[in-house]
């Protein structure tokens, strides 16, 4: 099983609602020249579940991040987390304001990263993680969590709330592309990997417009001179 680093990337959403498809784009991205990893999201976990999830995994050498946004009780939560670990995803993604008991109850089966959503990139994410996105921050913090999620639709945000993390954990910051993000603006703000989906699922060449995004990744770190 391939781990996420903190180093730049990009990470492919692999949102549709078909295995084909998404095995085929695995398969492109596998050829790209620069840093990708992949996630599974609920329209393609949908397809088949657990094995759904482990035909990814096992089909592609690229670090498969699931995007379940586990949102349940602890024992919940966990049972979700293990069948998807333990189908070969590298690190699973549980909401934050399901609170500390959760991301720790996860954290514990020490298989794979936790990667906690502190906010939202779609616009309504502000309506209630606004208020609260700064108290989700330190919590992640204190847990120690592996990951968090920032949004790079709002990539000042990214500046401000990882403040409140320590020196190890990355952010992933989601909504590059088709919900406006601009490619390289979160990175430029102190994200690691920016997550994109349509814009390279979608395109006529998905090869070239990831290369392009990673390319552009790359550029505005260097701009920024962010550590």
């Amino acid at each position: 099983m391939s781990r996420l680093t903190k180093g730049i990337g990009v990470m492919v959403a692999l949102d549709m609602p078909d295995i084909e498809s998404a095995l085929h784009i695995c398969d492109i991205i596998e050829h790209a020249t620069g840093k990708f990893c992949v996630k599974v999201g609920r329209p393609l976990e949908m397809v088949g579940g657990e094995s759904t999830i482990r035909e990814i995994c096992e089909s592609t050498r690229l670090p498969v991040i699931y995007d379940g946004k586990i949102a349940d009780v602890p024992h919940v939560a966990t049972a979700i987390a293990r069948a998807a670990l333990g189908a070969g995803a590298a690190g699973v993604i549980v909401h934050g304001f399901c609170g500390s008991d959760v991301l720790r109850a996860a954290m514990e089966l020490s298989m794979g990263d936790v990667i906690c959503v502190v906010e939202m990139s779609h616009p309504g994410g502000q309506e209630f993680y606004g208020g609260a996105s700064e108290e989700l921050a330190k919590m992640a913090g204190e847990l120690d969590v592996d990951g968090v999620v920032l949004p790079a639709t709002h990539p000042e945000r990214i500046r401000t709330l990882s403040n409140h993390l320590p020196e190890h954990t990355y952010i992933i910051s989601p909504g590059v592309g088709a919900q406006g993000g601009t490619a390289g603006m979160a990175i430029a703000n102190g994200a690691h990997w920016e997550v994109v989906g349509r814009a390279i699922t979608l395109s006529d060449d998905p090869l070239s417009s990831a290369e392009g995004h990673y390319k552009a990744c790359i550029a505005a770190h260097r701009n920024a001179g962010v550590p």
